[in-house]
């Protein structure tokens, strides 16, 4: 258990498993603390962890304990609540519960892992530099205006372009030593 290859664990993957818990109708006020137990579920169970496929068997793995951490979640709330509405409330938080299965998509993980990865390498540049990256490889304008929209050269844009996605990559091959059977 590296600390660092932890961190950047959590500060990747804990927005995503948060959001899945939320669309799942967990409170506001719990939802942290299902990501907890989520985390906590991976701790426990990383060291038998076996890639089962070349892709996206991790976030598989990570989605089914978070299918599982919100079940346990509405059951214990069930548990502790008056048995108030009977089998229509019953009805009502099974349902809930299984609602879960259809918030977590693939495209959901990539979007919110590509907006974390961004977020976290954005903050090496200057602000400058991450707009001609952006306007040029993310809106796919043309050098010369995002140079006179910056106030760069063009020479500079396409020098900007270079740096961020040379970070980016090297972010992403940081990522893949650090944690190679969790892809």
């Amino acid at each position: 258990m590296d600390p660092e290859a932890w961190n950047r664990l959590v500060t990747t993957f804990g927005p995503i498993v948060y959001r899945w818990c939320r669309a799942s109708h967990v409170p506001m006020s719990d939802a942290g603390d299902v990501v907890q137990e989520v985390f906590a579920s991976v701790v426990r169970g990383i060291g038998t962890f076996e890639r089962q496929k070349s892709e996206g068997s991790f976030r598989s793995w990570l989605a089914t304990i978070t299918r599982n951490r919100t079940t346990d979640y509405f059951r214990r709330a069930a548990k502790s609540q008056a048995a108030a509405g009977g089998t229509d409330a019953l009805m009502a938080m099974e349902q809930v519960a299984e609602s879960v299965d259809s918030t977590i998509t693939l495209e959901s993980i990539e979007g919110a892992f590509t907006r974390e990865l961004l977020a976290q390498v954005r903050v090496e540049f200057e602000a400058n530099t991450w707009t001609a990256f952006w306007l040029t490889t993310m809106e796919d304008r043309p050098a010369g205006a995002v140079a006179e929209a910056t106030g760069l050269s063009r020479a500079s844009v396409y020098q900007a372009k270079s740096r961020v996605l040379r970070r980016l990559r090297q972010r992403i091959r940081e990522m893949d030593q650090t944690l190679p059977t969790l892809r």
